[in-house]
């Protein structure tokens, strides 16, 4: 008996259906508008023709805009061209996502007698919330019209800004017959920045700041930080950075219309909450006592600051990230999670002997140096030496493997390949790192070894 896989079955149905002269004249299916986290970017192809998408180049798939952003809460209209010199009957889908987490929806579609909006897992609007798709209706696939069509989708962006959002098509540029493997299958995405969206009206408070792994009071240049306080942003709204809000390739200064400045230079931000914003401390040489102001619609004439509080910056803030205070953030060779089940389901002790990786902050400046906020290609390790003991042992030279930049990571994470003592005892072996007098913190600051 052959198997059906559930894009067999949507395309039998297709086929089958009373009104599918052209597959699905009343609008595609949820998930074909090749966004990679739906079904591993199924598109119209997977019904309407053997040939990939976009391979035959005498015909595109176009959104016509005249400015690629969009105003959080505010409708706006899409336009959408589908050409081929040979097509008889024309059909679209499009979804709208934040390019930083493509599985959800961003806004919403808006369906009349042109525009069909299904949703997933089914049904048809209103979506209540759910993952939309805007299509084509049968009057709007247009039988017999030869050259080219526009429909006109009216979508409405999310009511709070989300950062970069990314708009997938795909359209089916069909021959009009019964058949389907005359069509032809087109795809594109466009992407589009919040305009306008700054309208934080509550006056942020500042109440402390902290090494974002150990917690201590004390920041290091180009350390993981976080600052407390209130007002930072709406009540029950979070914002993580995504790949859409990298700027030149690094992480923003400014995230939902908030930015953090200390010793008069702004911060990377990569996470907003409305009482914690997670940043990078500056690039900086200086230590001491600095000041640092919260700034909200940061540049813009509705522009708010907090009082000036102040921070100490020191050359080395070492930290170890944990797993909730109990256990440090660690890994084997092999990618394994090192902690307590009871900590980490699925943890385990690290061997003595084995290599393990531990992650951090605070820990100096590298070789080369990498500037707050860049991502590191390649290694950068450490620009000055670093004492490491695990389980009151004094690791050799020989057995840190590498301590510096983690790549691919922002240049705020360090990581150290160490290879645990054999005469380490089982158990949860505390792991000390020290740097110019200045050492990881000892709450929560071990691995369990058997």
């Amino acid at each position: 008996m052959n198997r059906v896989t559930r894009t067999g079955l949507v395309c039998a149905v297709a086929l089958l259906s009373t009104s599918a002269v052209m597959g699905f004249s009343r609008g595609a299916p949820a998930n074909a508008s090749g966004v990679p986290t739906d079904m591993a970017g199924r598109t119209c192809a997977a019904c309407h023709r053997p040939d990939a998408a976009n391979s035959d180049p005498r015909g595109r798939l176009t959104v016509l805009l005249d400015r690629a952003v969009y105003r959080p809460g505010v409708k706006q209209t899409l336009r959408v061209r589908l050409e081929h010199p040979e097509a008889r009957r024309w059909g679209f889908q499009m979804t709208a996502r934040p390019t930083s987490d493509t599985t959800q929806m961003a806004g919403s579609f808006t369906p009349n007698a042109n525009i069909v909006v299904n949703c997933d897992p089914s049904g048809s609007a209103p979506c209540g919330g759910s993952r939309e798709f805007a299509t084509h209706s049968t009057a709007s696939s247009r039988q017999g019209t030869t050259g080219g069509v526009e429909w006109e989708v009216e979508w409405t962006p999310p009511a709070n800004e989300v950062g970069e959002i990314t708009l997938y098509l795909a359209g089916n540029a069909a021959d009009g017959t019964a058949g389907n493997t005359n069509d032809r299958i087109y795809t594109t995405t466009v992407k589009l920045t919040a305009e306008g969206a700054c309208n934080l009206t509550q006056r942020p408070m500042l109440r402390n700041l902290a090494n974002g792994a150990s917690f201590a009071g004390t920041l290091a240049p180009n350390g993981l930080a976080s600052v407390f306080g209130m007002n930072f942003e709406v009540a029950g709204r979070t914002r993580q950075v995504g790949a859409g809000d990298l700027v030149n390739g690094a992480f923003p200064q400014q995230l939902a219309c908030v930015a953090v400045e200390i010793a008069g230079r702004r911060a990377p931000v990569t996470y907003v909450q409305a009482d914690q914003i997670n940043f990078q401390v500056p690039t900086v040489t200086q230590t001491g006592p600095v000041p640092v102001v919260v700034i909200l619609n940061p540049g813009r004439p509705n522009e708010l600051r907090s009082d000036q509080g102040t921070v100490t910056l020191a050359e080395y803030s070492p930290g170890w990230f944990t797993f909730g205070g109990r256990s440090i953030a660690a890994t084997t060779a092999d990618g394994r999670i090192v902690a307590d089940p009871a900590v980490v389901p699925g943890g385990v002790a690290a061997r003595r002997g084995d290599v393990v990786t531990l992650y951090g902050t605070g820990f100096g400046f590298t070789e080369p140096v990498y500037q707050a906020g860049e991502i590191p290609e390649r290694a950068a390790r450490l620009r000055d030496p670093v004492t490491i003991t695990v389980g009151g042992t004094v690791l050799a030279a020989s057995d840190i493997l590498y301590a510096g930049l983690a790549p691919g990571l922002i240049s705020g994470l360090y990581q150290f390949n160490i290879r645990i003592p054999m005469g380490v005892s089982p158990g949860l072996a505390p792991v000390v790192a020290t740097m110019g007098g200045a050492s990881t913190q000892t709450a929560g600051g071990g691995i369990p070894v058997q």
